[in-house]
């Protein structure tokens, strides 16, 4: 392990392998990409943590409207790159009572002012049929909205990190396992970390 890096990143989950390979692209892009200008250490295995048994689903369905033009942009990623990231773009529904149906409406009118692909079903009658069309047996009873989002699905939680992980590394960063973070350091006054105590030893960064 080179003990001199440009940027180093803690931890193997989906954050950091798939900020590792956004990273490689850029630099490599400007051609400013070297052998370690990117390395990831992980204290275990790569998907050991809570990305390697987390649910999988990729949707674009949160109250925050501030996540919604990120939440499209990892959209695309994912769609851009099913295969290798085990993604099954299957679609997502919400199916509401009259409770959510408010709710759900502000989400798709958000969704609708920035191009995002879903349709909204209201109404008792208009939502049996939407689902019937799909599922003929279907039977659930008080559903008032239906907010299906088109894109969106789901991907193998621990085929999917091995995938960002695959990605990482055919980008040009560097993934070591078995190493672990123990302490940060910054100098000159400043927040900015400089280096990494490490397991394996002190890495400047």
């Amino acid at each position: 392990m080179n003990k001199k890096i440009k940027v180093g990143i803690i931890g193997a989950g989906i954050h950091g392998l798939s900020t590792a390979w956004h990273l490689c692209k850029k630099l490599s892009s400007k051609g400013q990409l070297k052998e370690n200008s990117v390395v990831v250490i992980e204290k275990t295995k790569v998907a050991n943590g809570a990305s390697g048994v987390a649910c999988g689903i990729v949707r674009n369905n949160y109250y925050q409207p501030a996540k919604r033009s990120l939440m499209a942009h990892s959209v695309d990623v994912w769609n851009e790159n099913a295969e290798a990231l085990t993604y099954k773009p299957v679609g997502y529904m919400q199916i509401n009572s009259q409770l959510m149906h408010e709710g759900m409406s502000e989400v798709y009118h958000q969704q609708k002012e920035i191009g995002f692909d879903s349709e909204f079903i209201e109404g008792a009658s208009d939502c049996e049929k939407y689902m019937k069309d799909m599922l003929p047996d279907w039977q659930a009873q008080g559903i008032t909205s239906v907010l299906h989002e088109k894109k969106t699905g789901y991907g193998a939680n621990r085929g999917a990190i091995e995938g960002f992980h695959k990605l990482a590394i055919s980008s040009g960063a560097k993934v070591i396992e078995g190493v672990e973070a123990n302490n940060l350091i910054s100098s000159n006054g400043s927040g900015a970390v400089t280096a990494v105590e490490t397991s394996e030893g002190t890495i400047e960064c």
